[in-house]
């Protein structure tokens, strides 16, 4: 059905991937965005739209805690304020590998209606999230979904950290 080898599907979906998360950033009108994918019950940092965004993903991944951790088992969005501050309103335990990033929306991305993921937007301001932005994270997760289900359909595979895309 499809005349690209293997190889060559994986990197289009990295461009895709990559694409669809820089787009997703200035769509939100923030610093990043990072995705993170299960893969059965495993997380997997899939990459961000830039080097703290995949910084944030891998923190989370290694440390087995943050947002995208309690948006993923609670099935809805949770917004940090401040990553530095206590929990829960913080995830001190992410700040020393995280750099610069301060507010992060986790915000659940969800195929056939399963939780499959988080997509993540971070600012490297604090600062609270608006209902306005909460809902456009999720429009944007929504997006998301429906891209990684057209890639998967294709047998294009992105459960695994993507070359292209920042890992």
């Amino acid at each position: 059905m499809f005349p690209y080898s293997r190889a060559h599907r994986r990197t289009m979906s990295a461009d895709v991937v990559a694409g669809a998360l820089r787009s997703s950033a200035r769509a939100a009108g923030v610093t990043g965005t990072g995705l993170i994918l299960l893969n059965g019950d495993a997380p997997h940092a899939i990459g961000g739209s830039d080097v703290d965004a995949a910084r944030l993903e891998r923190a989370q991944i290694a440390l087995g805690s943050g947002p995208a951790f309690r948006c993923m088992v609670g099935g809805k969005p949770v917004a940090v304020c401040d990553l530095p501050t206590g929990y829960p309103d913080g995830h001190p335990e992410l700040a020393p590998y995280t750099g610069p990033v301060h507010a992060v929306l986790s915000v659940p991305i969800r195929v056939r209606g399963l939780v499959s993921g988080s997509l993540d937007l971070y600012d490297h301001r604090p600062h609270p999230w608006s209902r306005r932005q909460i809902g456009t994270a999720r429009g944007l997760a929504d997006v998301m979904a429906d891209m990684l289900f057209l890639l998967a359909a294709q047998r294009a595979p992105v459960s695994a950290s993507l070359p292209g895309v920042t890992p």
